[in-house]
């Protein structure tokens, strides 16, 4: 009788250390697992648990990011090249297309960047247009490739209904 007296008490000291590693997770973590669709395991503690968030949203930034970019139009760049042609300091006409504003705003800011002279704080808010000028010149480039991409196989079409219909 001893022995599966021992037996019991060893599965339910067992059992509240389980119990007790699922209650190590802050339920602030918790939820955003939960939210994330990701499932606690037994033993996960909080580092892993944050890992695993940080990991899930880095990838579903990632996949937003894509998304975002594979889908923008003409007007969205046009949008954010004037956008960022304010936030620079160049002036941009109601018919000026993206790609003169686009080189504009490079020219700024490579005139700023001169005179600059090593100030951390202007270094550091030029990278950022830097970097909103380079993402916004490899969108337009996509945008005009897909066009012309498109434009191509529109006359593709075109000459073919030609041939088809004797018109050519």
């Amino acid at each position: 009788m001893t022995t599966s007296i021992s037996s019991v008490s060893a599965g339910s000291s067992s059992a509240s250390e389980s119990i007790l590693k699922k209650s190590t997770l802050s339920s602030d973590t918790k939820a955003k697992l939960e939210a994330l669709g990701i499932t606690a395991t037994d033993g996960m503690t909080e580092s892993q648990a944050q890992s695993k968030i940080a990991e899930a949203e880095a990838q579903k930034n990632a996949q937003n990011q894509s998304n975002q970019q594979g889908n923008s139009s003409e007007s969205e760049l046009l949008s954010e090249a004037k956008s960022l042609a304010g936030a620079v300091g160049v002036s941009v006409g109601t018919d000026t297309d993206i790609s003169e504003i686009l080189d504009d705003i490079g020219a700024e800011l490579e005139s700023m960047l001169e005179d600059a002279e090593n100030n951390p704080a202007v270094l550091s808010q030029l990278s950022n247009y830097l970097s909103q000028l380079s993402s916004l010149n490899e969108r337009y480039n996509s945008l005009q490739t897909s066009q012309a991409s498109m434009y191509s196989a529109m006359n593709m079409i075109s000459t073919n209904n030609k041939i088809s219909l004797g018109l050519s």
